[in-house]
């Protein structure tokens, strides 16, 4: 028996031989600081996907195995505001700082 995949991803690389053709995705290993600006946040919830990690108290923490091209992150820490950002990942751009502002409701009620 034999299968031939035909879709293509502009990302990935092309492995055969006699008679399979089989893509690996091209993925990265990724890192990220969180700050306000100035100081880092440790604490903060940092989302890719269905992955979460929690940054330490310098505000780092980093994923592997991440697919090459765009990429949807979401930013939380107590009291401040929840972002979402896309970012670019490829074998140059595996470095990432995400600023957050305060949360001015929690932070003055």
């Amino acid at each position: 028996m034999s299968f031939v995949l035909k879709y293509l991803p502009s990302n990935s690389e092309s492995i055969s031989d006699d008679n399979t053709s089989v893509e690996e995705e091209t993925t990265q290993d990724i890192s990220f600081t969180i700050n306000d600006g100035t100081d880092a946040i440790g604490g903060a919830t940092v989302t890719i996907g269905e992955t979460s990690k929690t940054t330490g108290s310098a505000g780092g923490c980093s994923f592997t195995g991440i697919a090459e091209g765009s990429v949807s992150v979401e930013v939380s820490a107590e009291g401040y505001v929840t972002k979402t950002e896309t970012i670019t990942v490829d074998e140059e751009h595996t470095s990432f700082t995400i600023s957050l502002v305060a949360d001015t409701e929690t932070t003055n009620p």
